[in-house]
């Protein structure tokens, strides 16, 4: 048995967690899947070899033990967590487990929680086991733009971005499968028993401000990620300093301008875009008075008074 996992979404850094739990059996249903008998793993721990770009378990399993059975079916998730579950109730599989992040995971995208896409089924015994998996998490793109007016006569010098309040951190992630047609399909990924706590994300630039000028809308660092659940409302805080346009004079320097991410500022967005996989824009227009933030397309905006 040699996994293999493909299709990961993520944003720098390491393009999965180092470690995931299995679940395998052969002749799976509804009978079956509490039977230690049909079980080839329950919740085994997988970890990845550095260097040699293989995945590792023990005790190791191999398929000539199985090699009187003709249906396999297999599941993943990462990173591995000892109390995950693969259950069955009313014709419905699911699979869940607990996930913990800290701020280093959602500034850099590392360790970020995957599950599975649907189970990998095979029909005999074979040598790889691909798992395509899912992101649990949501993704924010910071952008900043400078208002036509304001270009003629200011720059905007964006010296730092900090997201920060109770983020959800902690929660029990859960997708549901069904046979249909003799093959599988998933039902979308769900976060609940969610926990918050006071953090604060440093959303760093590459050590770099950022002027803005006439070049439109310009990229503030990478992706953050967070869970996707309504109690995700945190402040963010944009720091600048205001230039004089033809000689680089400062006017005005480290102002910082706050804006929470809620129902009021962000009503579209939150409605339709705050779910799992999913990478939003966030664009910030600087014009006269206000600094804007446009939410989508359509342009649902909150706004935040430049004092």
């Amino acid at each position: 048995f040699i996994p293999k996992v493909e299709n990961v979404t993520r944003s720098q850094g390491k393009p999965h967690p180092s470690t995931m739990g299995v679940f395998g059996y052969h002749d799976l249903s509804s009978i079956t899947i509490d039977k230690p008998a049909n079980r080839i793993f329950s919740n085994q721990k997988v970890s990845y070899v550095e260097g040699k770009g293989i995945w590792s378990y023990t005790p190791t399993k191999y398929w000539p033990e199985y090699s009187s059975y003709d249906s396999f079916d297999f599941l993943g998730y990462m990173p591995y967590n000892g109390s995950a579950s693969f259950s069955y109730q009313s014709t419905i599989y699911t699979l869940s487990f607990a996930a913990n992040l800290n701020e280093t995971n959602m500034i850099e995208g590392t360790n970020l929680p995957l599950i599975c896409n649907v189970p990998h089924h095979k029909n005999a015994p074979g040598e790889i086991v691909d798992f395509k998996m899912d992101q649990t998490m949501t993704g924010f793109q910071l952008n900043f733009k400078l208002g036509a007016k304001m270009s003629q006569v200011r720059e905007f010098e964006i010296t730092k971005v900090v997201v920060s309040g109770d983020i959800p951190y902690k929660g029990k992630i859960s997708r549901s499968y069904v046979i249909k047609d003799k093959k599988w399909e998933s039902a979308p990924i769900v976060w609940s028993d969610v926990e918050s706590k006071s953090m604060s994300l440093n959303i760093a630039n590459k050590g770099e401000s950022l002027i803005l000028n006439n070049n439109g809308f310009q990229e503030w660092g990478q992706p953050f990620f967070a869970i996707p659940v309504e109690s995700f409302m945190p402040t963010i805080s944009v720091t600048y300093n205001v230039k004089v346009a033809n000689n680089g004079t400062v006017t005005r320097k480290e102002v910082t301008n706050k804006i929470i991410f809620n129902e009021n500022n962000f009503a579209n967005l939150r409605k339709w875009e705050l779910k799992p996989g999913k990478l939003n824009t966030l664009e910030i227009a600087i014009v006269p008075d206000h600094l804007y933030i446009l939410a989508d397309a359509d342009q649902y905006i909150g706004y935040l008074v430049m004092e």
